[in-house]
């Protein structure tokens, strides 16, 4: 039942591309909507099968799993730094200031793994023209084109995670989201507690099917000014990551790259990190470890 829904979604979507007439193109996309809520439903189900299991069922269903490397980046200085690249059931914030270079560093990583799976990466912060253009400064080759997917209009918390689902289901494992601020909810509920429901909403989902998640945050004013590392907004957001991040920048435009929280390993470390990185071929990186997250900024002075 789960293949033929995702067979017929598959179609859906080429026909609203093929479709001229706005009309029947608007009907079909409504189909469309509503053939992926009945998958999600089933999906649902199946995951609720799975519910409820004795500790020794549940270490047996883990050990069964099929045995998946780590996520090597790319990036030779960050998969260095966290001892050969990301786990899977990771939900990782990345936050800086702007203009420091999230999206690029994010861009690259993507592209990077883009190289031998399919990735996805939701852009809400820029225009098509504008992202085009970043695009095409990556030098994608055809490969990396062809499984880069890119969605630039589900920003509805409650459509994103749709979204998520089914590519997970797809066998799609990298995901990376720009941004938090972009990101809005239906649910009528204060500022605080939507931010503390995003938060927990995507660590969940990165945890219930095994995908890796980076979402791209923001550092407030007073953070910045007082060299602190934290996360703009409330709620938990701290404590549903998995993985902290942090980039920064010094008055000579330098870069660090910071991490704060590792639930691999618990391993922190600070990392400069140039342009020239992104797409490195190099060897392994020796990465100083430090357990002292509150020095961080103040070694940027």
């Amino acid at each position: 039942m789960i293949e033929d829904l995702q067979k017929e979604i598959k179609q859906l979507k080429f026909n609203v591309k093929r479709e001229p007439n706005i009309n029947k193109q608007i009907e079909l996309q409504k189909t469309l909507y509503r053939k992926k809520l009945e998958l999600l439903d089933l999906i649902h189900e199946k995951d609720k099968a799975r519910a409820g299991i004795t500790a020794r069922e549940l270490i047996n269903r883990v050990d069964n799993m099929p045995k998946v490397p780590k996520y090597e980046t790319g990036i030779a200085k960050i998969d260095a730094s966290f001892l050969g690249g990301f786990e899977t059931g990771l939900f990782i914030n990345l936050a800086a200031e702007s203009s420091v270079g999230k999206t690029t560093l994010l861009c690259n990583l993507l592209a990077n793994i883009a190289e031998g799976r399919r990735t996805v990466f939701f852009n809400f912060e820029m225009g098509d023209r504008l992202f085009v253009k970043k695009l095409k400064e990556l030098n994608l080759n055809d490969t990396q084109l062809d499984n880069m997917i890119i969605d630039s209009d589900t920003n509805k918390l409650e459509d994103l995670i749709m979204e998520i689902e089914l590519y997970a289901e797809e066998g799609i494992k990298f995901f990376g989201i720009d941004s938090k601020m972009k990101i809005y909810s239906t649910s009528g509920e204060k500022e605080y507690q939507q931010i503390s429901n995003m938060s927990k909403e995507l660590a969940r989902l990165a945890a219930r099917k095994d995908i890796i998640i980076i979402l791209i945050n923001q550092m407030n004013e007073e953070d910045i000014k007082n060299k602190r590392l934290a996360l703009k907004g409330s709620g938990d957001q701290k404590y549903d990551s998995d993985i902290l991040l942090f980039m920064v920048k010094d008055e000579q435009g330098n870069r660090k790259l910071i991490c704060t929280k590792n639930r691999m390993n618990d391993r922190l470390f600070s990392i400069d990190l140039t342009i020239d990185d992104y797409r490195s071929a190099n060897k392994p990186i020796e990465t100083e470890f430090v357990s002292d997250s509150n020095l961080y900024m103040a070694n940027m002075l």
